[in-house]
């Protein structure tokens, strides 16, 4: 039974501080990563509704309705690349604001898989799950000719040859609406190369060619079109000898898409056929195992470096766009092995003759990524070890060398994504309640005062790394989450400049705060000196101007809440200090590079405190002050 609206509806938590009937909330902002996570800061609590729209023939959306919240401005459209096709918030009923996130055509995805998270009940995020195709509707058969005879002197056009295909393009171009074409779908990587899955019938004519430079090889498919997925798309391959795949719509009466592959020069030539079963198949005129080292979880065989005596520098390690491999770049040619670490319980890549670039950039995971950490540490002088441990539905593959200064790791999906119910609910989680109501705390009536909190650091950002690698933005993000909702309990606003790992620039969390029109700011930071000098520790709180009082009313309350030690109030110049219009503050909670501090910060309870502490700070300045 078919229906034309697909309608998921679901609600959301009772609010904690809910708007009168004589005056709306206001949409402060709102936000995407360009990715899956979508955030929305309102300044009073909101109870929003949901639905996700799939209308036959158009794009499927996905509608947040935010009762008794104005947007006070016009409809605001952003667009992105991707199967995220758009964004906007607009003012949907008098007062009812509205965002809605539009698919690419041709894309739904799993209700069950939207993730809600009420981080306030004025600050919500939304993650996203990866959009999936809509199944084509069934197709009659379609005659399948032979795969094409792609030996050399025929791939190898003449411009007389070019000039004949031409010619049968456009005497096919009057009747290709009325036939049916070919739909690149997906590309996938396999044991034997790669190929990519198809819908339609087989195209006229593959035509197989490689640049006189010998640097890339393209695949010219008629009567065929790409779908959203691999629209202009460049992938990253990084495998058998090949770094990159584009795909290009070249012509569009009649269609013919383009695929070029990068390859390296010394490569060998590929060809490319039709099979029933899987597509568009694309080989190597050379065995696999000559084009790359298998690992099989055995140590790999080592790989010279060419330089000898000199250590290699490690310059990044980074996921590829498409999830599917970890990338280790260096600045000339290096030697590896890998095994299984069994007491770090991670895949072990031990690279010797190498050292951490000053200005190392390491990965960047988010909630979402394939892998759950990765850690990088340069275990003597000359080896650098990177422990890699993948997540719940992520399984290792093999190390393969792409380049003299590229090793690429490939990560593979344990198994597929669950397919789209015809009907289900979105299930929606009450906001993070994980702090008790404080029974100490003073209650502050006046709900219209904001505070934005500024947890410092965060995304490719680390910030202070201390002893045993204790890195500052996985102790101050917690503090901040916690903070914020002690000050909501007491009916304060509290809004946060990220609630998650990712990285925010300095004029950006000063825009926050400005936009929001926050009354305090108060940015959260673990301090660091010289690995030297782990005799230093205690608290330092810092103001530029307008936040003295509050800087010294918060540091006073931690040193009475807090076995710390006192490093005084100072005066600086910090870019949020001085930038913001509104009293600010710049809170040290400890050393990471400090033997007291460090041991403290690592543990939960302690850095609970530290949040009690500084929220009972901000309280006490806003009952003198509001």
């Amino acid at each position: 039974m078919r229906f034309r609206w697909l309608i998921v509806l679901f609600s959301v938590f009772n609010v904690l501080v809910c708007a009168s009937a004589a005056e709306a909330g206001r949409l402060l902002r709102w936000s995407f990563d360009g990715e899956d996570q979508l955030e929305f800061i309102t300044d009073q609590g909101v109870q929003p509704q949901a639905q996700l729209l799939q209308e036959e023939g158009e794009p499927t959306k996905v509608v947040i309705d935010l009762p008794g919240t104005l947007l006070g401005r016009a409809t605001q459209r952003r667009r992105y690349r991707g199967l995220i096709k758009e964004i906007r918030a607009g003012q949907f009923q008098p007062r009812m604001a509205r965002i809605v996130i539009e698919l690419a055509p041709g894309y739904t995805l799993d209700p069950n898989q939207v993730k809600f998270r009420g981080i306030t009940a004025r600050q919500w995020t939304v993650d996203l799950p990866e959009p999936q195709r809509i199944p084509p509707p069934s197709l009659p058969p379609a005659r399948r000719t032979s795969p094409p005879n792609t030996n050399s002197s025929e791939r190898r056009s003449s411009s007389g040859s070019q000039r004949q295909t031409r010619q049968s393009r456009q005497r096919r171009s009057q009747n290709t609406a009325s036939q049916s074409t070919t739909q690149l779908e997906s590309f996938q990587v396999s044991r034997n190369g790669f190929f990519i899955r198809t819908s339609g019938q087989e195209p006229e004519n593959i035509e197989v060619e490689r640049s006189r430079n010998r640097r890339y090889i393209d695949i010219e498919l008629e009567d065929t079109i790409l779908s959203e997925r691999l629209s202009e798309e460049d992938v990253e391959v990084n495998r058998y000898g090949v770094s990159q795949v584009q795909f290009e719509q070249i012509e569009k009466s009649p269609p013919v898409v383009r695929i070029r592959m990068n390859v390296e020069r010394d490569s060998p030539d590929w060809d490319a056929a039709f099979n029933s079963e899987l597509g568009l198949v694309i080989v190597p005129r050379a065995p696999i195992s000559s084009l790359e080292d298998s690992a099989s979880g055995r140590p790999t065989r080592p790989i010279a470096n060419t330089r000898v005596g000199q250590l290699a520098t490690i310059e990044s390690i980074a996921l590829a766009s498409n999830g599917t491999q970890l990338l280790i770049r260096s600045n000339q040619r290096v030697r590896a092995t890998n095994q299984w670490n069994r007491g770090a319980n991670a895949f072990q890549i031990t690279i010797p003759s190498a050292q951490l670039a000053d200005n190392f950039v390491g990965p960047q995971l988010s909630p979402n990524s394939p892998l759950a950490g990765v850690r990088v540490l340069q275990q003597d002088k000359k080896t650098v070890v990177v422990l890699v441990q993948p997540g719940s539905d992520t399984q290792i593959g093999e190390l393969n060398q792409v380049s003299d200064q590229l090793l690429a790791l490939q990560l593979q999906q344990r198994q597929a994504r669950q397919t789209v119910p015809p009907t289900s609910s979105i299930p929606v989680p009450q906001p993070d309640r994980s702090t008790p109501p404080s029974t100490t705390l003073p209650r502050v009536p006046n709900s219209r005062v904001v505070v934005m909190l500024d947890p410092g650091h965060g995304g490719k950002d680390p910030g202070a790394i201390g002893i045993g690698g204790l890195r500052e933005k996985d102790i101050v993000l917690p503090i901040s989450l916690e903070v914020a909702n002690l000050l909501e309990q007491q009916g304060v606003q509290a809004i946060l400049t990220r609630s998650d790992d990712r990285f925010i620039s300095l004029a950006g969390r000063v825009q926050m705060a400005e936009r929001a029109r926050s009354n305090l700011f108060v940015s959260i930071h673990a301090n660091a000196i010289s690995a030297s000098r782990p005799d230093v520790n205690g608290l330092e709180t810092y103001y530029h101007q307008l936040g003295r009082e509050l800087a010294q009313t918060v540091h006073k309350t931690v040193l009475q809440s807090v076995e710390i030690g006192d490093r005084r109030v100072r005066q600086a110049r910090f870019y949020v200090l001085r930038n913001t219009s509104m009293p600010s503050i710049l809170v040290e909670t400890g050393f990471v590079t400090g033997h007291l501090d460090a041991a403290k910060l690592r543990e939960p309870a302690h850095r609970s405190l530290m949040a009690r502490a500084i929220a009972q700070g901000i309280l006490q300045y806003i009952r003198q002050n509001y």
